[in-house]
């Protein structure tokens, strides 16, 4: 015992997409020391824990209680007593049928401060990402959220004809199972047989489906292949509007990498928009940097004396430019300078600092950056600004070419360490393919999960190099960049020509 009493945040995880967890939940899971987590908790959130964090499983299933709620309120309040801070995370909103309501009681009983982060509730967002809204000017006026499942039973018939007498849109959470007696149901007590109604499976996720119905009709879904858990109902007229993404009335064309579950090992910050373009075309990304980066010690001098200046990543733009004014450096030192990127981000990188890039190779790769510096460069000196793990290809083209050059590694690239979740699902190989950006990427894997004959998507030959001495079978873009590896993915996917 510390002597001193810790904190229980209950955290609304979102319905499942991570772009849906709010600020301030990532906030609480920044302070938290154990997590105590549902099982509708997404893995792409889960996999943001950082690895010293304590992961509690407390999910629930129907029929399958691992943890009663009364071991679950034990456990909050035993670790927050030993000082530990705890985030109880739930999925969808916490007080909206997620007994968060009888957390909060049990712990503040025993004394235990406690804060409630809201979530999105799936009840509002899963619907949403479908097309339906629940209110619309012309059809419905008010909403009712239920739950067909629960402490306190399955509503009685009273209570459904008082939402049949009010009309508007009926929400049903943790229905699936009973999707024929809800259909029989609620047309006893007074809906429309022919009334329409969706049913939601996996919602915000790249499994979604949506079914576009009749209330008569309802306990047909219960065959259709792709409805898992979790999903639910909605019964109204918005439902018209929605956007089916099965054939019961029209196909929606599937996105490219539609269930692809995909490993992201580059470091932040460019992490998080390399798994936000897998997401848009329907993949999962799980984060799990492998590598970080750390800033090495920088020289004095006047490095604007170089003619050309030449970066190999935005990484080592950022590095160089936020140390070099961080010394005091004056940005006016490189006026006369000209500048060189391996590829279009690092291009970017540099126009964001506000300079305009003179060169670009036209294949974003070392050694036609190093060929076209030969012919552009003429002669003149060349600072090379790169990580310390920076492959020798580049200085050896501009060695032989007879360009004077120095390099100047301005950070290092170490091992993160992975653990928690992420290891477990790794390890347990729940993944289709996974993303490298650098051999060190490859090599910080290997020492943390050992050989494996995983697939591969490489950004360029040396990383490719590096994957397949650990057993990997690889795949190569035409270009070194993270937009032609996506590009490769969905080639990969949908079985087009690719460059191994």
């Amino acid at each position: 015992m510390t002597g001193k009493l810790g904190k229980v945040w209950l955290v609304g995880a979102g319905p499942g997409d991570p772009g849906l967890l709010t600020l301030k939940g990532k906030a609480a899971l920044r302070q938290a020391t154990l997590v105590v987590y549902d099982r509708l908790v997404s893995d792409a959130i889960l996999w943001t824990i950082p690895p010293e964090v304590r992961l509690i499983n407390a999910g629930k299933s129907p029929g399958n209680h691992p943890l009663p709620q009364e071991e679950i309120n034990r456990i909050l309040i035993e670790e927050a007593s030993r000082g530990e801070q705890v985030v109880r995370l739930k999925g969808g909103d916490p007080y909206l049928f997620g007994r968060g309501g009888e957390e909060a009681l049990s712990l503040a009983e025993a004394g235990i401060s406690v804060e409630v982060i809201s979530g999105v509730s799936s009840a509002l967002a899963v619907p949403a990402d479908a097309g339906i809204p629940l209110t619309h000017r012309d059809l419905s006026s008010s909403v009712h959220i239920i739950t067909w499942h629960g402490k306190q039973g399955i509503p009685t018939d009273e209570a459904l004809s008082g939402i049949a007498q009010a009309g508007g849109t009926l929400v049903i959470l943790m229905g699936t199972a009973a999707l024929k007696d809800i259909g029989i149901r609620l047309i006893h007590v007074g809906f429309n047989p022919d009334m329409p109604a969706a049913i939601l499976s996996r919602g915000t996720s790249p499994q979604h489906r949506t079914w576009i119905t009749r209330l008569d009709k309802l306990g047909e879904a219960a065959n259709f292949d792709g409805l898992l858990s979790p999903a639910l109902i909605v019964i109204g007229k918005v439902c018209s509007l929605g956007k089916p993404t099965t054939p019961l009335s029209h196909q929606t064309p599937q996105l490219p990498l539609d269930g692809v579950r995909v490993v992201v090992t580059r470091p932040e910050p460019g992490n998080d928009e390399l798994c936000g373009r897998i997401r848009e075309l329907g993949g999962e990304a799980l984060p799990l940097p492998c590598i970080k980066t750390v800033p090495l010690p920088f020289p004095d001098g006047n490095l604007g004396l170089y003619k050309w200046i030449v970066f190999t990543s935005s990484t080592g733009v950022d590095m160089f430019f936020d140390q070099y004014l961080c010394g005091g450096g004056d940005i006016r030192s490189f006026s006369a300078c000209l500048f060189a990127a391996v590829g279009p981000a690092t291009a970017e990188a540099l126009r964001r600092r506000g300079f305009i890039t003179d060169y670009v190779p036209p294949a974003y790769n070392g050694q036609r950056l190093g060929e076209g510096l030969v012919e552009v460069s003429r002669g003149e000196p060349v600072l090379l600004i790169r990580s310390r793990q920076g492959a020798p290809v580049l200085g050896e083209i501009l060695a032989k070419g007879g360009v004077p050059f120095r390099e100047l590694a301005v950070y290092d690239t170490v091992p993160a360490v992975i653990g928690g979740h992420a290891r477990q699902a790794i390890e347990g190989g729940r993944f289709d393919y996974l993303f490298f950006t650098s051999p060190s990427a490859v090599s910080a894997f290997n020492e943390t999960f050992g050989k494996t004959f995983a697939k591969a998507v490489c950004i360029g030959e040396p990383t490719a190099e590096k994957a397949r001495e650990y057993g990997m079978e690889t795949a190569i873009p035409k270009e070194a960049s993270t937009d032609a590896m996506v590009q490769l993915l969905c080639d990969l996917v949908h079985n087009r020509e690719i460059n191994h």
